[in-house]
């Protein structure tokens, strides 16, 4: 993580997960090949947490606040990992990259359904841009693997709960949708 994918050796990787070189190749060809490992891995863990949220019967609004609130727990259980998820995308072969950027489409799927059900029912404005909408969720809770440290005055809940609060004005509609 602190020297990136380019400087980081096979040898690097065994010493930190405390196996030899010769034990690490046995389980993976490359350092490429655990590279798209750990891509493939984060990548069904963020799904599979976002999926159960959209697959809820909760509110549009409700769901929003779930999906912010996966993302974020998965940023704070995995912050190294999503480290490289995020940063190292470029090291990885034409093919693992296509696999990723399906994998990102799943994920941009199921924010746009969440907010398209939610303007469909009038919970959410009518005027939203679900793709502007979409980039801003995303950027804001990507980037907290930069600056969330565990140890420092907030936790992770607090921080989740804070962005669903500030998300969740921008998004609601005027007035209740009738029922």
């Amino acid at each position: 993580m602190e020297r990136g994918f380019a400087g980081t050796s096979v040898r690097d990787i065994g010493e930190r997960a405390q196996v030899t070189q010769s034990s690490l190749y046995h389980h993976a060809h490359s350092k490429g090949q655990l590279l798209h490992e750990l891509h493939g891995t984060l990548a069904r863990e963020l799904i599979g947490r976002v999926e159960q949220v959209v697959s809820s019967e909760a509110s549009a609004s409700d769901q929003l606040r779930g999906v912010i609130k996966a993302i974020m727990s998965v940023v704070d259980t995995h912050r190294p990992v999503v480290t490289v998820y995020l940063r190292e995308t470029y090291a990885l072969s034409e093919e693992a990259r296509e696999e990723v950027r399906h994998e990102r489409d799943k994920l941009d799927f199921l924010v746009d359904l969440v907010l398209r059900r939610g303007i469909d029912s009038g919970e959410l404005r009518p005027d939203l841009d679900v793709h502007l909408t979409r980039l801003a969720i995303l950027g804001m809770c990507n980037w907290s693997y930069q600056w969330y440290r565990p140890e420092g005055p907030q936790k992770m809940a607090d921080i989740s709960e804070y962005f669903a609060n500030l998300v969740a004005p921008g998004v609601l509609a005027s007035s209740p949708p009738a029922e």
